[in-house]
């Protein structure tokens, strides 16, 4: 995978601009986002599902843990499909607490947005139902 950012801040920074919106229930190291994006042979922008995942691993000789942090997109059919560019980082050292931080973040508000997204349909159909 190729990544025009040259550290995992810069990287993070890219990345906070998905915007969240919950969580992926069948991975809770996963955060759902929607972000419009430019259409390529269509006029306008579409909405693109993206969720941010991440996996420790351990590499070398001493078995030294690393994260690898990696973006999957959604296509029409619902299919999981890798981000090629941008898509992903290893980081071992300071810069897995750096993206444990951001993750843990992250994570915190993707839980608040999803219990109010649920409130909210729970209102709607309740209402519905009245």
């Amino acid at each position: 995978m190729k990544c025009t950012h040259n550290t995992l801040t810069h990287l993070l920074g890219a990345w906070d601009r998905l915007e969240v919106v919950g969580i992926n229930p069948d991975n809770h190291k996963s955060i759902l986002t929607s972000t419009l994006v430019n259409c390529r042979n269509d006029f306008g922008k579409r909405q693109v599902k993206v969720a941010i995942e991440y996996r420790i691993e351990e590499a070398g000789y001493m078995n030294a843990p690393y994260i690898y942090a990696f973006l999957v997109m959604y296509d029409h059919n619902g299919h999981r499909r890798s981000v090629i560019k941008n898509g992903s980082w290893g980081c071992h050292g300071e810069d897995m607490m750096e993206f444990k931080l951001w993750f843990a973040k992250k994570l915190s508000y993707a839980n608040e947005v999803q219990e109010q997204r649920i409130e909210d349909e729970q209102d709607r159909i309740t209402e519905f139902l009245s």
